[in-house]
């Protein structure tokens, strides 16, 4: 055997030596390189698609890559992969601090209150474009006659309060709609609650519901009695006869989910509906005119049941009084030169009986397009106090919450004092436009008199009133 031979086979067997003792026990193996420790590893039961992907398969493949960054990105303001991943695992951190939040109870509500997240979400402002912090909205509240508050949240479903534990339940966990939109306590028995399911404020986060809700027990167990009524739509308002538990009045406007609009079913169509029968079949009595996507609004005078009061979106005011057979608009002493259907406008109501007049007040609180100068009007409350047939204006006051500005009216104004802030306020006399120039659109609440808060009655109840004022965003826990 030459040389060369000898040392081949040399190599052969020292190779086969070294092989051998690295299967054996008690060698050590040489360590794991550091930069392995990035080496993708197959998940059990998964397949590798080693030797499977092929030009076409691998741009599909690579477009469902792209499809689901983007979808984690995207938005107003695009976030890059870097970012989305830091506030993804900062909203991890964050939910897993929430799990050790200290449980609810006397301490926690009557103590200080700290903010422990979510964030509030930022959204552009309807009034002027600019950017606000919204952290969830109360939709909906009854108070019974004993005291027991029922709240609607607009995507959290129905709570009640116990004042005596100062807690709040939520009562509908289970059930498949928790988009509140309106509640109703049933005058003459108020273990009868009715929830109207979709809130209706008509923002681009307001979701749609599946109809009406129903309470026997005072708002602590629900159960949903519409059938196939109202599904995909909002319920704005509900109004219970005062005589008569069964008999109750819906205002069911356009649902949305997300920035989607619903497309409902006929049994859903927007309008005014009636129900003799405590909530499971409806009639529709004012459908909404062609140029309104629904009913905003239904107030139903307590002292007078069969007169009753609606809006409707992008339209106007009415009055029935004959329970809702025929209707007739009653806009007169309202902006004339206004285009309601341009934003459009919503109108909220609300009715009271001063003590010693005859006619029930309103009040309604909206804010339009002016038709001159095509800009939007800062929301501004009306008064009648002939039960529709005129309306005035009230006198604005100040925003609290931003700065504001006040300019000359066309009519000379009159400064008065009021107590207890001792705020200048100017009033004037309709038409005078553009009184008050703020980067906030909602109208200061203009509160009844003092007789007028002590007067009301309604036929041995309690009349559920309000001041009503354009849509407000709540700054609220979301539920």
């Amino acid at each position: 055997m030459g040389k060369r031979g000898f040392r081949a086979l040399s190599a052969l067997v020292i190779s086969l030596v070294f092989a051998a003792a690295a299967a054996g026990p008690g060698i050590a193996k040489p360590p794991t390189p550091e930069n392995t420790i990035d080496t993708p590893t197959l998940a059990p039961g998964a397949q590798s698609i080693a030797g499977q992907v092929n030009d076409e398969n691998g741009a599909r493949l690579l477009a469902l890559d792209a499809q689901y960054i983007a979808s984690r990105t995207a938005g107003d303001s695009p976030l890059g992969v870097a970012q989305a991943g830091a506030l993804r695992s900062a909203a991890a951190e964050t939910a897993n601090n929430l799990k050790h939040a200290p449980a609810p109870g006397p301490s926690v509500f009557n103590g200080p209150w700290s903010g422990i997240g979510p964030n509030p979400i930022v959204q552009v402002a309807r009034s002027d474009g600019a950017f606000e912090a919204v952290s969830g909205r109360i939709a909906a509240l009854a108070i019974r006659k004993n005291g027991l508050f029922i709240l609607g949240a607009a995507q959290g479903g129905i709570w009640t309060y116990d004042p005596a534990t100062g807690t709040w339940t939520n009562r509908t966990v289970d059930l498949p709609s928790l988009a509140t939109g309106a509640l109703a306590v049933a005058p003459s028995n108020d273990l009868v609650v009715y929830d109207g399911t979709g809130e209706g404020a008509l923002s681009s986060d307001s979701y749609f519901g599946n109809g009406v809700l129903k309470s026997t027990d005072g708002g602590f167990t629900w159960s949903h009695v519409s059938g196939d009524f109202f599904l995909g739509v909002s319920i704005a308002r509900l109004a219970v006869d005062p005589k008569n538990a069964d008999h109750l009045y819906a205002a069911v406007l356009r649902g949305r989910g997300g920035d989607r609009r619903v497309s409902p079913p006929i049994h859903s169509a927007f309008g005014l509906w009636e129900s003799k029968d405590g909530g499971v079949s409806w009639t529709l009595i004012k459908p909404a005119p062609s140029t309104s996507l629904g009913a905003t609004d239904i107030r139903l005078d307590p002292q007078s049941p069969t007169t009753l009061y609606s809006s409707f979106w992008g339209d106007a005011i009415y009055k029935s009084t004959d329970g809702g057979g025929t209707w007739s608009a009653i806009m007169t002493g309202l902006p004339a030169n206004a285009n309601f259907s341009a934003a459009p406008t919503r109108f909220s109501l609300g009715i009271s009986h001063p003590a010693g007049d005859a006619k029930a007040t309103l009040y309604t609180g909206f804010d339009w397009v002016d038709t001159v100068s095509g800009k939007r009007q800062v929301g501004r409350i009306f008064k009648s106090v002939d039960e529709g047939a005129s309306w005035s204006v009230l006198p604005t006051g100040p925003d609290l919450s931003r700065p504001c500005s006040t300019t000359a009216p066309r009519s000379a104004p009159t400064t008065t004092s009021s107590s207890p802030t001792r705020t200048t306020r100017t009033s004037c006399s309709w038409p005078a436009r553009s009184v008050t120039s703020c980067r906030s659109s909602r109208a200061a609440s203009s509160a009844p008199t003092t007789a007028e808060r002590r007067g009301r009655t309604s036929a041995g109840t309690s009349t559920p009133t309000s001041t009503p004022s354009r849509s407000t965003r709540t700054t609220a826990p979301r539920s």
